[in-house]
Parts: structure tokens; C-alpha cells; sequence
């Protein structure tokens, strides 16, 4: 199979991470941290199966790649898993805050997976973020057009993305 034979698809990239897994593991081992990735799943599975045209990638440590066919149901679709995840973290049934980042633009399918600079800006995004976040770039709000979901984004402005030359503009949403 040559290169070009991987068809381009547009849709949103979103990374998740769990913040503090790596101590949390250390902590407390590796049992009680395969049960927090189980729990973390069983919440992203429920989402999954109510926002169509987004699935799971693959699972990347403690963290997740998911692909969302639209920049609307991909804000969506993050929005409600950010704020299930911090309602359960904070109501102390999870022990772990994630943080997530989201880009929207070209990918090339490569079987199951996708893969280029929008996956990439994506991910750089994603660890930018802060406990409890969820940062998008313009990109996403750009294809969402006026999506009644941006209401409850704040805009962080220009910010420098290792690997990539120019500014990515970001907007901020946390979890009440």
C-alpha cells in the first residue's frame, strides 16, 4: 500500500490524559490504576454510544485519541465527557482530573488509526490544558459555526505549539 492509498478524512482529533496517573500509579500500583483505566473507558464508552460519528482510536496510556466526524459533535461530545469526568472526580468516585485538547482539519486514514499535523496539533494541545480543561483550537469553532455549545468558551488567545511555526488560536472550557 503506497501513501496514497490512504484516503483523507476531516474531523476533530480529541486527546484526553489523566492528570497525576503516573504518581497515582506509583501510589498505589498497578492494579488499582488498570481499574481507574477501566472506569475511565466505561465513561468514554457510555459517551461514544451517544454522540454518533465519534470513536475511540486507541488508548494511549492513560490517555485516549478519539476521532469525531464533525466539529459540532466533537465539541459536544468532549464538552459532556469533560464534565462527566469532573463530576465524578469530584464527587470522589475518580480519583484522577483529566485534561483534553481538541483540533479539527485533515487526517489521513491509515486503517483504524489517523495520522498527521491535525492529530499532532491535537495532541500538543491537549497537554497544554489544565486540570478540569478542555482547550479547542479556532479550527474547531470555525466548523462548528455558531453551535450553541461555544457559549461556555473563553477565549485564551494565540499560543505556541512545539513542532508547529505558527500560533494556534485556543478557547478555554472547564468543567463547573
Amino acid at each position: 500500500m503506497t501513501v496514497t492509498d490512504h484516503p483523507v478524512v476531516v474531523g476533530s482529533v480529541l486527546f484526553t490524559d489523566l492528570v497525576g496517573f503516573t504518581e497515582y500509579t506509583d501510589a498505589v500500583g498497578d492494579i488499582e490504576a488498570l481499574r481507574v483505566l477501566d472506569d475511565q473507558r466505561s465513561v468514554v464508552d457510555e459517551h461514544l454510544g451517544e454522540h454518533g460519528g465519534a470513536r475511540l482510536v486507541k488508548e494511549l496510556g492513560d490517555g485516549l485519541m478519539i476521532w469525531i466526524s464533525t466539529a459540532t459533535t466533537g465539541l459536544s461530545f468532549a464538552t459532556c465527557l469533560l464534565e462527566a469526568m469532573s463530576a465524578i472526580h469530584t464527587a470522589g468516585t475518580f480519583p484522577l482530573a483529566v485534561r483534553m485538547g481538541m483540533h479539527h482539519g485533515e487526517s489521513i486514514a491509515r486503517g483504524d488509526d489517523v495520522v498527521g499535523q491535525t492529530v499532532n496539533i491535537a495532541a500538543r494541545i491537549s497537554a497544554l490544558a489544565g486540570p478540569g480543561e478542555l482547550l479547542v483550537s479556532e479550527e474547531v469553532l470555525t466548523a462548528c459555526g455558531p453551535a450553541p455549545v461555544r457559549r461556555s468558551l473563553r477565549p485564551v488567545g494565540p499560543v505556541l505549539v512545539k513542532g508547529v511555526v505558527l500560533p494556534v488560536w485556543l478557547h478555554r472550557f472547564a468543567a463547573c
